[in-house]
């Protein structure tokens, strides 16, 4: 079946009467309809068959709703409500994903058994035990610090079996480093911490394993990972596919265009790049090839997008509540100040997109291939609320977790409603709560290792050292230190994910930035916003590799697509830090709004090589340079190079017809061939 849609798709397949058009609307909703718990199986390495696969169902359902009742009724006590997150995810990674690649993929093995009974008691023992710990925490005895030893064990082994050795080796660098102190160079040096220590850090308080790390993703950002599932299987996801389709859909690019809204609004939700690429980019990507753009161009369109989304509000994948809680700020002031350079940075992969089809003179779909929109709206418009309520609720100043709650709630109502001929049964209702937790598992099981590294950090002030070496090194230059802030970004981006090089670069580098001018909530989102880079830079851009998978295009070749598309990435940091972008009066944000959304334009048409025409190589340089001066913030350096866009403009204005349109068709004809 996946097949068949795939040549759908790409036009090599059409229906009887002469055209895919004839059936439209029920093609669009092919691309989408997907049983969500059978590529759920497909994607986890292990698919345990008979019991085990409904008693890891109930363990997954169970916990799911342990954190909805405590988003609503709030939470048994601190201990429980991080000490269970940590210990139900880690008895689910142990029972699907395996020690060994190879290993069997349908049956769990007595040692993994043994060693989610192992974490279940560890569990207990920190949850039930706490107090005790606590009165015991200057001086533990040997069964404190020897589960602590194994809880330390198997955060680094849940991590390794989910996210790979590079974050399990930086948890065992920050381990060792702990001990090994006065051995360290220089600025790093510290005195050294003995065992007993070190547990009572990581294990025996709310600093390590069990700490920020593990509340906020225990109160926020598993609440809106379940919020997706349920979206899922409500059929939200469908209408909210066939809504921009309706609308863009016969723009000119317009599956591309399509894609930068669905990816966008999907991305936001589901915390992962390479996963909302590979999720949306099923039917958004053939679909662009399908009108003429490259398989490159294609794969860069949904990386960008799909990146993009880790920064659109609401939930900005999981950066909005781990800057509040870094930040001491409320999540609703958060949100409001993202929106402007979230927008941003669609607008230039939009433009972008935009100029491509200009330069390429390509069309959108049909009319008859796509939903009518006043159709899809009357039918599928209360998909709408679950989104609404999370606004309202979030306004009127309600905690995330709670506005999470009720959009689950809401979802399940208005799932209920028919749509496209179908509704929410029961049984989607369990399946949710079960496939949210287990999508949730390739994220959350960092928690443990990132925790360690954190507790370190802190106890060991190497963050305070850190700073002082990137004040040092870039000579007191705020520009500088954000250029080694993004290098940094971008080398933990490889082997980790974005929450992650976050977190780790937020600890050590945003005392630097906040020394070096900016205000603290500006530092940490410039440093939010740079860690995203990993996901379309070469060498290693995870989400644009998995759009070059769909689209069959070169992978290193998508990246650098990828790359372009994402430039906003360092345009909005470099406006955090030198304007009142973020933490300005509304009269100061407007002009920089203004002139940013003008070099933008700039900038896209310059790399584009097309502005009312194509342009001449000399005119790609001006385009460019006055792109740089519109975002400078100085109103000087803005009005330089609005007078240049302004010439620009005229001169392609008057001289629109001296191309003709033989020579754009072959500019792009040498472009397609590259």
């Amino acid at each position: 079946m996946k097949e068949k849609i795939r040549r759908l798709l790409s036009g090599s397949e059409r229906s009887t009467d002469g055209g895919v058009g004839a059936h439209a609307e029920g093609h669009v909703q092919q691309l989408t309809e997907r049983d969500a718990s059978v590529d759920e199986a497909l994607r986890l390495p292990r698919r345990p068959q008979g019991a085990w696969r409904w008693v890891i169902y109930g363990i997954a359902t169970a916990y799911s709703l342990y954190y909805l009742y405590t988003a609503q009724f709030g939470l048994q006590s601190p201990q429980a409500h991080r000490g269970f997150f940590w210990g139900g995810a880690g008895i689910l990674i142990i029972l699907l994903y395996p020690l060994r690649k190879n290993a069997a993929s349908d049956r769990v093995p007595i040692y993994d058994i043994l060693l989610a009974v192992i974490t279940a008691g560890v569990t207990a023992y920190y949850v039930f035990g706490y107090a005790g710990l606590v009165q015991r925490a200057a001086r533990l005895n040997d069964v404190d610090i020897a589960l602590g030893i194994v809880a330390v064990i198997l955060s680094l082994e849940v991590t390794r079996r989910t996210a790979g050795w590079w974050l399990t080796t930086l948890g065992l660098v920050a381990i060792a480093y702990s001990f090994f102190g006065p051995y360290m160079p220089g600025i790093i040096a510290h005195r050294g911490y003995d065992l007993e220590r070190f547990i009572a850090t990581t294990y025996a308080s709310f600093n390590g394993i069990f700490g920020v790390v593990a509340d906020i993703f225990a109160t926020f950002v598993f609440m809106f990972i379940i919020f997706g599932a349920f979206l899922q299987k409500s059929g939200a996801t469908q209408f909210l596919v066939d809504l921009p389709f309706s609308i863009a859909g016969k723009a000119r690019g317009g599956p591309a265009k399509v894609a930068v809204a669905v990816s966008a609004l999907m991305g936001s939700i589901s915390g992962s790049p390479v996963a909302n690429v590979m999720t949306t980019g099923t039917f958004t990507i053939p679909l662009m090839k399908r009108v003429g753009y490259r398989p490159e161009f294609a794969g860069g369109v949904e990386a960008a997008a799909s990146t993009g989304g880790q920064l659109l509000p609401p939930v900005m994948g999981a950066g909005a509540f781990i800057i509040a809680e870094f930040t001491r700020t409320s999540y609703l002031h958060i949100v409001l100040i993202s929106i402007i350079p979230a927008l941003l940075y669609f607008l230039s992969v939009y433009l972008l997109v935009d100029f491509q089809a200009l330069k390429r003179g390509l069309r959108g779909l049909p009319a008859s291939e796509l939903p009518s929109f006043w159709k899809t709206f009357k039918e599928g418009w209360f998909f709408l609320l679950p989104l609404v309520v999370i606004f309202v609720l979030i306004l009127l100043r309600y905690s995330p977790a709670f506005a999470g709650f009720w959009a689950i709630v809401t979802t399940i109502v208005v799932g209920m409603i028919p749509y496209r001929g179908q509704r929410m049964r029961p049984r989607d209702l369990l399946d949710a709560l079960s496939e949210g937790a287990v999508k949730a598992l390739s994220i959350v099981g960092i928690v443990g290792t990132i925790g360690i590294v954190v507790g370190i950090v802190n106890l060991t002030g190497l963050g305070l050292r850190f700073s002082d070496l990137v004040v040092s090194l870039s000579g007191g230059s705020l520009l500088i230190a954000i250029i080694f802030v993004t290098i940094a970004s971008w080398l933990l981006g490889m082997g980790l994910t974005v929450t992650s090089s976050y977190i780790v670069v937020a600890i050590l580098a945003a005392p630097a930035l906040e020394s070096l001018g900016t205000s603290l909530i500006a530092a940490h989102l410039i440093i939010f916003w740079v860690s995203q880079d990993a996901n379309l830079t070469p060498p290693v851009c995870l989400a644009a590799f998995a759009g070059a998978s769909i689209a069959g295009g070169k992978p290193m070749a998508t990246g650098w697509e990828s790359w372009k598309l994402g430039r906003g990435l360092y345009i909005a940091p470099f406006l955090m830090a030198y304007s009142p972008l973020v933490d300005g009066p509304w009269v100061a944000v407007i002009p920089v709004v203004v002139t940013a959304s003008l070099g933008t334009y700039a900038l896209t048409a310059g790399m584009s090589g097309y502005l009312l025409r194509a342009t001449r190589r000399w005119e790609q340089v001006l385009l460019m340079v006055a792109g740089v001066l519109l975002i400078h913030p100085s109103f000087a350096a803005s009005s330089a190079g609005g007078v240049l866009l302004a010439l620009l403009l005229l001169l392609h204005w008057r001289t629109r017809e001296q191309r003709p349109a033989r020579q754009d068709a072959q500019a792009a004809a040498s472009e397609r061939s590259s």
